[in-house]
């Protein structure tokens, strides 16, 4: 890292750059298209920005093997973007920050197998922060995550990530679950008594939503997970690229199809409401320190 680099980081770092930083950090990887529909109006805009980026080292990119020449640029962080990140963190700029990031260990997603399932994942929260730009009544006020929600469920379920989408009045927080259509549907089936043990653990009212490829595989999963006393509700992958709109299907209503927003209002399954108050009444009960 030379003198010259830090200037023209610190010179040309904008806010905006910040947040795209800090989003892969948090998430592992972005792709172009993901970073455009947050942040920028235009494809040809997005891309060059990210191309300084990397020009800067503060990110490194890749194209998935096999995907061809045409394939879009993938971005992890590099050593510098994770130093731009940790400062972010610390409110004492006189404090010394260290950072443990080593950019080749970010790199092997792309030779991972999980990397398509990553970025799918990571697609549907995009979509809902991009939807928000152009709905200012609307926003996801919460992202976590599989790394986060690894750290911090782990022990109980493992999400593909947990959000908390508002519209207008309506909340809906929601455990996702992205299902590719490799695992047997024994195994999602499996699932669901790790969500119940999060619902009476944490007493939240979620919905579990489940993305699968196709009608088919849609049918299948919904008759695996029938009976499972949760909230649940579908749809398609390709349905999904626009997750705001009337595309949930609830596990208890056939051919009915909800906005994300309605999920609030809909009627939960009553063994849910049940776990759910229950835990709340477990909670009211705990003992508390006593103070001085």
């Amino acid at each position: 890292m030379t003198d010259r680099l830090m200037f023209d980081v610190a010179s040309s770092l904008t806010d905006r750059d910040r947040q795209i930083l800090r989003l892969i950090r948090w998430h592992r990887v972005l792709t172009t298209s993901q970073v455009q529909m947050m942040f920028f109006s235009d494809r040809n805009t997005a891309q060059h920005r990210m191309a300084r980026l990397y020009q800067l080292r503060l990110v490194e990119r890749f194209r998935p093997p096999h995907a061809g020449r045409e394939a879009e640029y993938h971005y992890v962080l590099d050593r510098l973007g994770a130093y731009v990140v940790a400062v972010m963190a610390v409110p004492d700029l006189d404090r010394e920050v260290k950072v443990r990031w080593r950019t080749d260990q970010a790199l092997s997603i792309a030779t991972s197998q999980r990397l398509a399932h990553m970025v799918g994942a990571n697609d549907l929260f995009v979509r809902l922060v991009a939807a928000a730009r152009h709905a200012p009544y609307a926003g996801l006020v919460t992202w976590w995550g599989e790394r986060y929600c690894k750290a911090n469920l782990g022990d109980v379920v493992r999400p593909d990530g947990v959000g908390v989408w508002r519209e207008g009045d309506a909340t809906v927080t929601f455990c996702l679950e992205y299902d590719r259509g490799t695992e047997p549907l024994g195994r999602i089936s499996a699932k669901a008594d790790d969500y119940l043990r999060l619902e009476r653990a944490r007493g939240i009212a979620f919905w579990l939503l489940v993305v699968v490829p196709g009608p088919r595989r849609e049918r299948g999963v919904r008759a695996a997970l029938a009976g499972s006393g949760l909230a649940i509700a579908t749809t398609t992958r390709s349905a999904a690229q626009r997750p705001e709109t009337a595309i949930w299907a609830p596990l208890d209503a056939e051919g009915t199809r909800l906005r994300l927003g309605e999920l609030a209002g809909w009627p939960r399954p009553a063994e849910s409401v049940a776990r759910v108050a229950e835990a709340a009444r477990l909670r009211a009960n705990e003992p508390t320190a006593a103070a001085g």
